[in-house]
């Protein structure tokens, strides 16, 4: 079963003709979003989450999914002017640009990753930050997107989330602690200076885990726990049990808060029960 958990639609758009529109699209074992940004309009007119009852074993099951999700949603089968996908999974790895060699891309991965001689490796390079992210993309449904808009750009969605945090805290010093939540997983991003110390990924499945590992990295980077501010971003807002869980060990929290251009006031207002810090990769593609 697939859920439908947001929906939003401007109904100053036309949606017949796309032609000059940008599709954004993230891809994740736990679910698909996507939204359409009007360039006449300056702004997102469609946005859309569905999340899966379970998460995806499988590639074959992953591309079952999202055939279904195409299948109910006729428009994304339309004719766009740009289209950016983003794979969203722990299969990656950074690695600064002083190291990095190519032909080792497998070799970077599997300190961290299970590898298979079959998996396709891809690259994004950070050009904020001098380093290269080498991950694992899920390549049958970049095949079945491939045969939908023809040529697209993707990136693995930590690309997005560091580049674009490294660009909005750049005239910021000292250490900065962000957590960017999603279903069954999170990440840390530890930037200090303007430079990236660390990224990762996690699995969760209750909120002691995601608590335990929020503070062993605090632990391991040396952060005082009652000085250090911790910024959430992604799905999670103050009503959420994993808010209450570490606001209990860490005293100063709080939710990202950037001067985003792809979304209007009007459509925060439209849609109250959308926070400013959900979907920062996916209003970040473009």
């Amino acid at each position: 079963m697939i859920q439908k958990k947001i929906q939003i639609q401007n109904s100053l758009a036309d949606f017949q003709d796309l032609t000059k529109s940008h599709l954004s699209i993230q891809v994740t074992l736990d679910g698909f979003t996507y939204c359409i940004f009007d360039k006449d309009l300056v702004d997102v007119v469609q946005l859309e989450e569905f999340e899966f009852d379970h998460r995806a074993q499988t590639p074959e099951q992953l591309l079952e999914f999202v055939h279904k999700i195409y299948e109910e949603e006729p428009i994304l089968s339309k004719h766009y002017g740009s289209v950016n996908v983003t794979h969203k999974n722990n299969l990656s790895t950074i690695v600064p640009e002083s190291l990095f060699e190519k032909e080792k891309e497998k070799e970077y991965l599997k300190y961290t990753v299970k590898v298979l001689e079959t998996d396709a490796i891809a690259v994004d390079t950070l050009a904020e930050n001098e380093t290269n992210n080498v991950y694992i993309p899920f390549d049958n449904i970049n095949k079945f997107l491939e045969e939908k808009y023809g040529k697209f750009d993707f990136l693995h969605s930590s690309s997005i989330l560091v580049s674009s945090l490294l660009k909005y805290y750049k005239d910021e010093p000292g250490k900065l602690f962000f957590v960017n939540v999603a279903k069954n997983s999170f990440e840390i991003v530890f930037i200090e200076d303007n430079k990236l110390q660390f990224h990762n990924t996690f699995l969760y499945y209750t909120k002691e885990d995601f608590l335990y590992y929020i503070l062993f990295t605090m632990e391991q980077l040396f952060l005082d726990t009652e000085t250090q501010k911790l910024t959430f971003l992604g799905a999670i807002d103050k009503k959420s049990p994993l808010f209450d869980i570490t606001y209990t060990y860490v005293r100063y929290i709080d939710f990202l808060k950037v001067n985003n251009f792809s979304l209007s006031e009007e459509f925060y207002e439209m849609n109250p029960h959308v926070e400013k810090h959900y979907f920062f990769e996916l209003l970040n593609q473009f």
